[in-house]
């Protein structure tokens, strides 16, 4: 995969001076690693969840669930109806949905208007979401897999164990 053409610094013009993309920034920033890295796979590179789960070892569950949580984090205050919005939203996405799933979803959207608004509102978050995201993810470190404890850490904790072995030789 190609890196990102566009310069970190034009990157920032994307969200300078729009205190809304700014939020969502540091909303994202704000989300733990692995979250970070769904948001990025499915927003930026636009894999599926099943291909999302392969590549980071999760389920396509753990997959929709941080998915939802991502977005969730990202539309405070909620409105009401939007936690069910956001549970539908993600799940659609994913492609093994079931047609029954769909038609549960197109009830639940069929009871309320409220809930068009809360899925409207919804589909119009994820769409923001593009800029921050691709500011987020412009160097591309989700593709990286976690750093190792490399050189220095292994002889850190290489004496860290001799140490604790020389402490307990010597109290026996």
């Amino acid at each position: 995969m190609t890196p990102l053409l566009t310069p970190s610094h034009d990157l920032l013009d994307l969200i300078h001076g729009q205190p809304h993309c700014q939020r969502l920034y540091r909303r994202l920033r704000g989300l733990p690693r692995r979250t970070q890295q769904v948001l990025l796979y499915s927003r930026l590179d636009e894999l599926s969840y099943p291909a999302i789960a392969q590549r980071l070892h999760m389920t396509v569950g753990d997959v929709e669930h941080r998915m939802q949580g991502a977005m969730r984090a990202c539309c405070k205050p909620l409105r009401p109806g939007q936690s069910l919005a956001i549970h539908w939203y993600v799940k659609l996405q994913n492609p093994a949905t079931t047609a029954s799933e769909r038609i549960d979803f197109r009830r639940w959207l069929d009871s309320d208007s409220a809930h068009l608004a809360a899925f409207h509102a919804t589909e119009l978050q994820w769409r923001q979401l593009l800029a921050p995201a691709t500011l987020l993810g412009h160097d591309r470190w989700h593709h990286k897999g976690r750093q190792g404890l490399g050189l220095r850490g292994w002889i850190t904790a290489g004496l860290a164990i001799g140490l604790a072995l020389e402490l307990i030789s010597q109290s026996l």
